[in-house]
């Protein structure tokens, strides 16, 4: 099994990449993790704020449906694409830290290759230099338990 790490975004490209390298039946699994990190964050800078017209709780269920719904959309979208290269690919939907993640479903599934993206830029940011990879792609290029193909 090949595990693709979908981001945010640039799914199906990854899955073209990965088309042009590798033929045959070997199926795919596609995963998308939600990031935990980045709210545990931002809750942390609202807790001495007074709280808005809506209970945290209901703030956070909202946020969990949205960020759900996204993940849900990337993967439907980046399985359409597998599908038209004539790939088998199911999905799977995580939250927690995308590195730790990642390692995880592989040692899990037994995977025999990683595909990612070095880092998910946007637009126009430079693409070369120490940066270039981001935490995410060095954590799993050293504990990955199974070759990684890192695309840029």
């Amino acid at each position: 099994m090949i595990i693709c790490a979908i981001g945010l975004r640039r799914g199906a490209e990854l899955i073209k990449h990965l088309s042009l390298l590798q033929k045959g039946p070997e199926p795919l699994l596609l995963v998308h993790v939600i990031d935990a990190g980045p709210r545990r964050g931002w809750e942390q800078t609202l807790r001495p704020v007074r709280p808005g017209p809506h209970p945290p709780w209901e703030r956070n269920a909202r946020m969990n449906g949205a960020e759900v719904r996204s993940g849900e959309t990337i993967l439907s979208e980046a399985q359409a694409a597998a599908g038209r290269l004539g790939w088998t690919a199911a999905v799977r939907l995580e939250r927690g830290n995308p590195e730790q993640v990642l390692v995880a479903v592989a040692r899990e599934t037994g995977a025999s290759l990683l595909v990612e993206f070095a880092r998910e830029l946007p637009e126009g940011h430079p693409v070369t230099g120490p940066s270039s990879i981001g935490h995410t792609a060095r954590f799993v290029l050293d504990h990955a338990p199974c070759p990684v193909l890192l695309l840029r």
